[in-house]
């Protein structure tokens, strides 16, 4: 969070916010300010063993209580699903083409509702003996809305992370790239940076020895270290993002992939196939990976979709996760030649690994699979190539 935001003065703070907000089309800041919460529920998934991340405590505030407050099992394993398609999606590419790849990992904006009214709800229907979320039994319209509201916020903690570790975890398996570059508004990679260089404490790990070059920091939001780069842009301004990425030095002829999860959904429909129209024209080898919800005609997405227009978040970019078909037209159309969509269900049970998937079910076992389930069929996972 910016320091303005958390002025004293309520008056100055919200005409900074009216201001930064003015001439956005969705709530960018509302947006923005939640990147540490929802770096503390990865941070909590890494503690219960779900995935490895040795360089995630670098970004999440290790001493702060997320344990009790989010420990719904679902949330760790729709988190761990992503994380792990994403992942492996990305290790594919790199070994089909000996790891001369550039990877670019788009802005990547989140929602996550801290809202105590939601807590007390969930506790009522959340068991703490056997961690398990209790099997909810539908008696009228009222109720539903009350189990999709609770649902919609569950699955709100699915959205992107801006402190993505993706670049570290790769360099620490030996993975050599030719570019890693990570795009997000300024006011997320500028917090980001100082996370990268402040000093190393006892028993921290040292972020800045993966780079292949001293760091460069340009503006308080650009880094350059020659096989990283960080740079603060806003994906619907071509120009500033074309500008952004020409800092980087990108080789526009070897095989580049794309990561965006939860993005798109906030852009309009005419401005993310622009986007996707652009790198298919700027790039010769590209592939795209992307993460966003799914099924969004139905009563989850209504209510989901009104929960978060209380708080001042609109998702534009809804109209195209309606269906596969709408994901695939929209990529098809951009000038992708070859798309695959998968909901995470389809992700759980055919693209991930089944020891895996049988280890993380055991991790926090689930009396009840329905809401995960339904959790998991709100969303999906897009790989195009051309």
């Amino acid at each position: 969070m910016d320091p303005e935001a958390i002025s004293s003065d309520s008056h100055v703070a919200a005409a900074i916010a009216t201001r930064r907000r003015s001439n956005s089309v969705s709530d960018d800041y509302s947006v923005q300010r939640t990147n540490d919460d929802a770096t503390q529920c990865k941070y909590f998934a890494v503690q219960k063993g779900y995935w490895k991340d040795d360089f995630i405590s670098r970004f999440a505030n290790s001493s702060a209580n997320v344990a009790e407050a989010r420990r719904f099992p679902e949330i760790s394993m729709g988190y761990w699903a992503r994380t792990a398609a994403v992942e492996k999606y990305v290790r594919e590419f790199l070994t089909e083409f000996d790891e001369n790849v550039q990877v670019i990992s788009l802005g990547n904006n989140f929602y996550k509702d801290n809202n105590q009214a939601f807590w007390e709800f969930a506790e009522q229907r959340y068991s703490q003996k056997d961690n398990s979320i209790k099997k909810i039994k539908f008696s009228s319209f009222i109720f539903f809305k009350d189990y999709v509201s609770f649902f919609s916020i569950l699955s709100s903690y699915l959205l992107g992370c801006g402190f993505d570790t993706l670049f570290w975890r790769l360099a620490s398996s030996g993975t050599k790239l030719a570019k890693y570059v990570e795009v997000d508004f300024s006011s997320v990679t500028s917090k980001k940076i100082r996370h990268i260089l402040k000093p190393v404490g006892p028993g921290s790990i040292d972020l800045k020895k993966s780079f292949s070059s001293e760091a460069v920091v340009s503006h308080h939001a650009d880094l350059h270290a020659g096989n990283y780069h960080l740079v603060g842009a806003d994906l619907r301004q071509a120009n500033e993002l074309n500008q952004k990425l020409a800092t980087c030095q990108l080789d526009h002829d070897l095989p580049t992939i794309f990561i965006a999860e939860c993005v798109l959904v906030y852009m309009s429909a005419d401005s993310s196939s622009s986007l996707l129209k652009q790198i298919v024209d700027n790039f010769r080898k590209p592939a795209f990976v992307n993460y966003e919800q799914f099924r969004t005609s139905d009563a989850f997405t209504k209510v989901m979709e009104q929960n978060l227009g209380e708080r001042g978040i609109q998702l534009h970019g809804l109209e195209m996760c309606e269906s596969a078909e709408k994901q695939e037209e929209r990529f098809r159309t951009a000038g992708f030649k070859t798309v695959k969509v998968l909901d995470m269900n389809q992700v759980f049970n055919t693209f991930l690994d089944k020891e895996e998937v049988s280890r993380i079910a055991n991790i926090e076992k689930l009396d009840e699979m329905e809401l995960l389930e339904q959790l998991l069929a709100h969303y999906c996972i897009v790989f195009a190539r051309f």
